[in-house]
């Protein structure tokens, strides 16, 4: 009976180790893919969702230098844009809805996506 019992508790210390094992294997690689990025250049990317063109264009952020320049069309989004400055500001621009403006900064290996929402408001979506 003891052995039995020894079999049975044997049994059930592998299958929990199997099940432990398998729930922590996606957090390794997930460890893994945070590693690999050493000191890629910030990037932003800006989507249009707003009901008219904008003309968009980031500076760095004493706005004394122009970094990119864009028309972006109504559903139209740019490029993933590479910067090559953390500190930058992002303007868009529309004859009927003025200047709007972000002040941003990004670190390296980070990915920002900003949008001109509905409303022709600019707002940071995600980091």
């Amino acid at each position: 009976m003891k052995n039995v019992i020894l079999i049975f508790v044997f049994l059930l210390m592998v299958n929990c180790t199997a099940d432990s094992s398998s729930v922590l294997e996606p957090q390794n690689q997930l460890s893994v893919e945070a590693y690999n990025c050493v000191d890629d250049l910030p990037q932003v990317k800006v989507t249009n969702n707003g009901t008219v063109n904008f003309d968009l264009i980031i500076y760095n952020q004493e706005g004394l230098s122009e970094i990119y320049e864009e028309n972006l069309s109504i559903s139209d989004q740019s490029e993933w844009i590479e910067l090559p400055n953390n500190d930058i500001l992002i303007v868009i621009n529309n004859v009927d809805y003025g200047g709007h403006k972000i002040e941003l900064t990004a670190f390296p290996c980070e990915s920002v996506e900003v949008e001109i929402d509905i409303n022709n408001v600019l707002s940071v979506l995600g980091i």
